[in-house]
């Protein structure tokens, strides 16, 4: 036992959480990795569409790179799961966090997901890909949503409980 988890009560628990946290923040920053390595990858495959002259498949390419972008962003900089604050009004409870646990568990399956799914558009046709593309907006704006959940979680929404404070 430290110094700190002797003469402070709470210290270790508040140790554990701010573990949490900055667990936390390196999984967003390896999936927002892993989701711009593979809109890397993404990338090429506009190449080759560009290259084929096949311009009707470039809008919606083209959305599926701005949504990827949009989620990437949103990942890497996203609201960490516990305030490291001891008694603020931002502290999470345990219960939410573990939402937000599952919310980026989901997140990492999506992204590998998606890495797949651009990996097999490599060899497709122009017939092919349009319906892959369609499944792909669909999979990014369905991350986009589910980063929109992790938020509310977060905040609370319609479940949060004013401090002693605040009343």
């Amino acid at each position: 036992m430290g110094f700190w988890e002797k003469v402070l009560p709470g210290y270790k628990g508040y140790r554990e959480r701010e573990d949490s946290r900055n667990s936390d923040k390196l999984l967003r920053e390896y999936l927002s990795k892993q989701l711009k390595e593979a809109r890397n990858l993404f990338d090429e495959v506009k190449l080759a569409l560009t290259k084929r002259g096949n311009l009707d498949l470039l809008d919606p390419a083209e959305k599926v790179t701005q949504v990827m972008s949009r989620v990437i962003d949103r990942l890497r900089y996203a609201n960490y799961g516990f305030s490291g604050k001891w008694f603020g009004k931002d502290k999470i409870d345990v219960e939410r966090l573990e939402k937000v646990h599952r919310f980026d568990e989901a997140m990492g399956e999506g992204v590998q997901k998606a890495a797949e799914q651009i990996r097999a558009m490599e060899p497709m046709g122009d017939a092919e890909l349009k319906g892959a593309l369609s499944e792909m907006v669909h999979a990014v704006r369905a991350m986009d949503e589910a980063l929109n959940e992790r938020e509310n979680i977060l905040r609370a929404v319609g479940g949060s409980q004013p401090d002693a404070d605040e009343t």
